[in-house]
């Protein structure tokens, strides 16, 4: 049976017994005087002869204790293990986190099941004990259980819900080699092989238990609410993977109440858009998509929740004459979602761009030129034709491309602008800076340009409002897909006017409370479980949003197949188990503990009786 030390560096230890060995010739050549009270005055000493002179090493029980308590110290660090006493086998298993995953098989079972099977048959054929370390792949790589015995890995296994949309599992195959390091199986369970162009590790074992299997799901689904006639319009897109045609039935509850059905026919490999009128302020709605042979129920279920009404008020204050108020009027009271006021509580002013707004970070503002009401400056303002240069990475910009505009009135600036538009060296739309409020200006006169007339107006007029709907504190969106991160703006402005009274805000769902750090911007990572969460602040919902499942990929289950690839090369070395409380441990503890208590029995003082 091989003999070896798992820490050799335990053994320079031994290094000391010579040194213990040096004091006990110290002690024997200069023992210590005892000297009492009587002889206080006394010229007692020791005498030495003068001279170099080899002395032998007295042996005293106390030095033959003390030196075999510093080799029992040794040895017990440089832990002794004795064959393969305490290495096992070590089987990291990386479970494929794919949604197919959750797909049951004519017979009934899913391919989740199915791996975990084969699983538990690989550890049957084991010679020797075998613990596991178990690993998910994904965007997020998670460490399930490990290194645990079969029975622990049970109760993790438990627990583990396939739902992750198409992903890269290179990672976790890389991870896994890592925590191998030499002295570990891997072995991959998924339902559909490697593509030739991914190259697994040479060290691991690739089982797949898939199938090819029909299926139909939801690809889109998206709820348009017309705050004008209060009605809900259910746009879905469905789709059907399979290879025969299928008879589709869909239904719409709400609090388990239903709230419309339809059927439709959808043919093979095809895909079909529907849309479904229903009221508005039914708040959530449950989207069942059901048809014979359907394998994978996870992209069958769609939440929505009721988009939520988030009208901009705009203040416009330019003076009844001015060319561009008529043009404002008309595009604002063309939308649905913004309205013109005349209060101070406006969430956009609009006025003439020659007088540049007060300061505030909760000001939005649209200046529209000319720059200058003086009959000199406009004499010299210029007509431009283009060509213009756009900032077309700025979202008020999108869709603009001013091709055939008359840009006229350009004037000097008044005030520093960071460009948007320009022709040459003229700023003709800009940004305006050294000021807290978000402010935009257009050095136009539109008496003398026909952009009012172009289709570059409304949008232009359309892209600023919505970026001021999309900065009001509040949710912007209530449906999201998998794996897409959540933004909402909590407050305007960077302090909170709250802060004093503000409670703790956290993200609830069906299974998990978390908390969620306030902010002017609040980020919410992306949600890897589909349903309902809501976002709460203190004991108030602040608001509410879905998550759902969409990925035609991940649907597709035509294209899984079973295989089976071994390992190219196994490991050499077992795994050794990390246990400080080994019994070798525990006898070398109690013998070292033995030869203190016996050493310092020894050199007692021993009370004469007088």
């Amino acid at each position: 049976m091989p003999f070896y030390f798992a820490n050799p560096l335990g053994l320079l230890g031994l290094l000391s017994l010579p040194a213990i060995a040096a004091i006990h010739m110290y002690h024997h050549h200069y023992p210590p005087l005892l000297i009492t009270g009587a002889h206080l005055w006394g010229a007692e000493m020791q005498v030495t002869t003068a001279g170099r002179k080899r002395e032998r090493l007295p042996i005293t029980k106390s030095l033959l204790l003390e030196l075999l308590a510093a080799l029992l110290i040794s040895l017990t660090l440089a832990n002794p293990i004795f064959g393969n006493t305490g290495r096992v086998t070590h089987l990291i298993v990386v479970l494929d986190n794919s949604a197919s995953m959750q797909a049951v098989t004519p017979e009934g079972e899913t391919f989740r099941q199915a791996a975990l099977n084969k699983l538990e048959e690989r550890l049957r054929s084991e010679e020797r004990d075998t613990v596991l370390t178990l690993m998910t792949t994904g965007r997020r790589i998670q460490k399930l259980a490990g290194p645990v015995s079969w029975n622990e890995a049970r109760d993790a296994l438990a627990e583990w819900k396939p739902n992750e949309t198409i992903h890269d599992v290179q990672p976790a195959w890389d991870r896994a080699v890592q925590l191998a390091a030499g002295q570990g199986q891997l072995l991959y369970l998924t339902d559909h092989m490697p593509e030739e162009s991914l190259r697994p590790p040479d060290e691991m074992e690739i089982i797949s238990v898939g199938q090819k299997l029909a299926n139909v799901g939801f690809t889109t689904a998206r709820w348009i609410y017309d705050a004008t006639e209060q009605q809900g319009l259910l746009f879905l897109r469905l789709a059907n993977y399979g290879r025969q045609e299928t008879e589709l039935t869909i239904t719409g509850t709400v609090k388990n109440q239903e709230l419309f059905s339809r059927k439709t026919k959808l043919s093979t490999k095809s895909t079909a858009p529907i849309e479904i009128p229903i009221p508005g302020g039914v708040g959530e709605v449950r989207i069942k998509l059901s048809a014979p042979g359907d394998a994978l129920e996870i992209d069958n279920v769609v939440t929505l929740i009721e988009p939520k009404v988030r009208t901009v008020k705009v203040g416009l204050t330019l003076p009844e004459d001015h060319p561009g108020r008529e043009p404002v009027e008309r595009i604002v009271n063309a939308l649905a979602d913004a309205e013109i006021t005349t209060g101070e509580n406006s969430h956009l002013q609009i006025s003439s761009a020659s007088t540049k707004p007060a300061s505030s970070i909760r000001e939005w503002w649209l200046g529209i030129g000319p720059m200058s009401a003086d009959e000199a400056n406009q004499d010299q303002a210029k007509d431009l034709l283009g060509p213009y240069l756009l900032e077309k990475q700025n979202p008020i910009l999108e869709g603009v491309v001013l091709g055939g505009v008359v840009w006229g009135g350009a004037q000097a600036w008044p005030y520093e602008v960071i460009p948007m538009v320009s022709a040459g060296a003229t700023p003709l739309m800009g940004r305006l800076t050294g000021t807290l409020t978000t402010g935009f200006a257009l050095n136009i006169d539109l008496a003398r340009s026909n952009l009012t007339q172009s289709p570059d107006w409304p949008i232009l007029l359309m892209n600023l409002i919505e970026e001021r709907r999309n900065a009001l504190p509040g949710l912007s969106r209530w449906n999201y897909r998998l794996n897409e991160d959540i933004q909402f703006r909590l407050y305007e402005g960077l302090v909170d006017p709250d802060e004093e009274q503000a409670a703790p805000l956290t993200l609830v769902s069906e299974t998990d409370t978390k908390p969620v750090l306030r902010s002017e911007v609040v980020f919410i990572s992306a949600q890897e479980i589909p349903g309902v969460y809501t976002i709460k602040s203190g004991e108030n919902i602040f608001g509410k949003f879905a998550v759902n499942f969409f990925d035609p990929l991940e649907s597709n289950l035509s294209n899984l197949r079973p295989g089976r690839r071994t390992a190219a090369k196994k490991p050499v070395q077992l795994f050794a188990l990390d246990d400080p409380f080994s019994w070798l441990i525990l006898l070398g503890s109690a013998l070292i503990l033995l030869a203190v208590l016996v050493d310092w029995f020894v050199l007692k003082p021993k009370v004469r009786s007088s």
